[in-house]
């Protein structure tokens, strides 16, 4: 910043090439239905925004409590929603509890980024859902250098009555440095601490709560390297401590001269980090090591640690561009997909990826394949990095393998940088890693699975932890899959060739190795695997000519992500070698695709997987309709569907006999497609109401009954 007057392991190899299934639940990532978010001081008046994406379409709702500011907001799917936010969010005394908190609340699943904005003092950070927020954390930030002073780190509640323990990395105002202290947070507050001494650095400072509360590492104006002009303000919203990892591949910034700052921080006593196979001095937790990189690098760590890169200060690394702060996720936190937007108004843009070399050709951008002459190998990390320009605006990301992207910008004497996502699984809980079965007998030509078992040194499951799956053999691939409530990644393919397959299960650096045989073998000869469609319902229908020791059938469903649902069952006839026809319907769907199979199971548990061959694809209704509520009359929930035949806002209201408004059922932007609402009449007395469906110009009421 300058101002115009005083300041101055083992990584996949092979592309999947067989059918692969990731049945395990979904990851613990920066996506997520509900934010507590806020923004730290810069050195003036800043401009507030929040970038909002989302896979698909959705709608939303920011509010500021304290400033009784709200702002509904909808996003199209792989496009970036701006809200501005009131400048005075920003506004904090050190050392003092407000209540400035931003609560992002959606329908569907968002990514948020916060942009805080002033000409020559600019930074944006990746915003952390609170379903992912934890209870320990340490600060990592940038020192004072004696030219602006104003370190701070930043504390935001979402529960009531939470107890906040600070213990500060330095002395700050009448916090004395390696002293705890208490805070109470509610649901919505905020605290800043805020450090002005001339070398003052409140990286290392320790946050411990009764319940989840975000953490953010900032400073007003920070000059880096230190000593170096100009300022610029930088924020990071700081993951958990149990999220942080020991495997780190890195792209140094583009256009830029003499590289970039770095700062390791550890989360333990005695952690050696080792940078380009060069082991560092031991460190303790809370402490840094700090370096400048030039190069891609490959750094790695015997504990868990945090790692930030930071762009340095336009008289160190030249112009355009000045100070940023960027989190850096451990490989194994990477997704597999991205979107992302710059900033108006600067006039470089760049996305740096960090792709395993299997998707290098691959990884796409907007659609289109990221050049190979784009990426350079990092040592012998098994990844790639690439530095691409790109133009103003929203960016999408895809790849078949999870890859790291970032985005920054520069402009004369300022710049940009956030993480575009992350898993936050806990990784550093993670103990072992137990592939099961260690050696299966399985039938050529259908899908069978390997369950990876992730505990931590208690022995206790580990949920949202990516487990990566390397095949050799007979059936060579690659896949992965994310552990579940019972800490299983489970990993399914279907071997098409005979023969014996090695299965090398990893995360970070654990492994583990089981085999597969496949054979021409079949329990259930099935003849015939068909579906029609009849409005929202679903007709399955199969045949078996031949059964051998067979239980049944489950049936499940898939509709996004090859996310696998059980949605029934039907009992099998045991042995035999007559035909028999199955069937079975699933009703009440809404508009979209699906796919359909079976999970053939036999009475010893064993099972094997048969696909519908085709898509299953329920039309958007013809026609707007609402119907009659379920049960009626009811006491205190009932069910309404409706249908509506195009996009738009849907708004589902109830009225007492006078015509008085009593509650509103949902509000808000709604694909074509069918749907069912819940309505609950706990308040409401006995008596006759009327719910209207409005949308599009449309509306219909009709009537129902509460009877208590």
């Amino acid at each position: 910043m300058k101002t115009f007057n005083r300041l101055s392991k083992l990584v996949l190899a092979l592309m999947l090439t067989l059918f692969t299934v990731n049945s395990s639940s979904a990851a613990l990532d920066s996506k997520g239905t509900d934010f507590w978010l806020m923004f730290n001081g810069n050195i003036g008046t800043p401009t507030l925004t929040l970038f909002i994406t989302s896979d698909v379409n959705t709608s939303g709702t920011v509010d500021v409590p304290g400033l009784a500011f709200s702002t509904p907001f909808s996003v199209t799917a792989n496009t970036v929603t701006s809200v501005v936010i009131p400048s005075s969010v920003a506004n904090h005394i050190s050392d003092v509890v407000d209540n400035l908190g931003i609560h992002v609340t959606s329908l569907q699943e968002v990514t948020v980024y916060g942009l805080n904005y002033i000409a020559f003092t600019t930074d944006a950070y990746l915003g952390l859902p609170t379903d992912i927020l934890g209870t320990s954390y340490i600060v990592l930030t940038y020192n004072n250098s004696n030219i602006v002073n104003g370190v701070e780190f930043g504390v935001v509640g979402t529960v009531n009555g939470t107890t906040v323990t600070i213990t500060p990395s330095v002395t700050t105002g009448i916090r004395t440095a390696g002293v705890p202290y208490n805070i109470t947070l509610n649901q919505g507050e905020t605290y800043e601490l805020r450090n002005t001494d001339g070398t003052g650095d409140l990286s290392g400072t320790t946050i411990t709560s009764t319940q989840p509360v975000g953490v953010m590492g900032a400073s007003q104006c920070a000059n880096i390297p230190s000593g170096f002009t100009y300022c610029d303000h930088i924020c990071e919203m700081i993951p958990p401590s149990s999220t942080w990892g020991k495997n780190f591949v890195t792209v140094p910034l583009r256009s830029r001269i003499n590289g970039d700052t770095w700062r390791i921080l550890a989360s333990q006593n005695a952690t050696t980090v080792t940078i380009n196979g060069v082991p560092q001095a031991p460190i303790n937790a809370g402490d840094k090591i700090e370096v400048l990189l030039t190069a891609q690098s490959i750094i790695t760590s015997d504990k868990a640690v945090l790692v930030a890169q930071y762009s340095n200060g336009s008289s160190f690394s030249g112009n355009p561009g000045d100070p940023f702060m960027m989190i850096i996720p451990p490989y194994e936190q990477y997704l597999a997909g991205y979107t992302l937007t710059t900033v108006t108004g600067y006039v470089a843009h760049y996305i740096n990826l960090v792709a395993p070399n299997a998707v290098v050709g691959s990884l796409t951008l907007d659609g289109v394949p990221v050049p190979v002459v784009e990426f350079t190998p990092i040592g012998v990390s098994g990844f790639s990095g690439a530095q691409v320009v790109v133009n103003p605006g929203s960016h999408t990301l895809a790849a078949t393998l999870p890859f790291g992207a970032f985005q920054y910008g520069f402009n004369n004497d300022d710049s940009y940088g956030y993480p575009g996502g992350l898993s936050l699984a806990p990784i550093a809980t993670v103990s072992s890693l137990d592939v099961t079965p260690e050696d299966a007998t399985n039938p050529v030509n259908t899908l069978h699975c390997v369950d990876g078992l992730v505990l931590d040194n208690f022995g206790t499951p580990v949920v949202g932890v990516r487990v990566d799956f390397l095949r050799s053999g007979a059936n060579p691939g690659a896949g992965f899959a994310f552990t579940n409530g019972s800490g299983i990644a489970q990993y399914c393919y279907t071997g098409t060739v005979i023969g014996r397959d090695t299965i090398i299960g990893s995360t970070g650096t654990l492994t583990d190795t089981v085999f597969k045989t496949w054979e021409a073998v079949s329990p259930v000869e099935l003849s015939a695997f068909v579906s029609d469609v009849s409005g929202r319902n679903v007709n399955l229908a199969w045949t078996t000519s031949e059964e051998v020791n067979n239980s049944g059938f489950d049936i499940e469903r898939s509709s996004v992500n090859n996310e696998w649902t059980k949605i029934g069952f039907v009992q099998g006839n045991g042995t035999t070698n007559e035909i028999r026809n199955y069937s079975y319907s699933d009703r009440n769907l809404n508009s979209g695709n699906y796919n359909y199979r079976l999970k053939q199971i036999d009475f010893n548990g064993n099972f094997v997987y048969y696909n519908l061959g085709a898509e299953v694809n329920v039309n958007v209704p013809a026609k707007f309709s609402l119907y009659q509520n379920y049960p009626n009359p009811f006491n205190p929930t009932t069910k309404i569907d409706f249908e509506i035949p195009s996009d738009g806002n849907v708004k589902i209201s109830v009225y007492d006999n006078s015509g008085k408004l009593v509650s509103t059922i949902t509000n808000g932007f709604r694909a074509a497609g069918y749907y069912t609402v819940n309505f609950n009449a706990s308040n409401l007395s006995s008596g006759v109401y009327f719910y209207k469906l409005e949308t599009n110009n449309l509306s219909r009421v009709m009537k129902m009954s509460v009877i208590k």
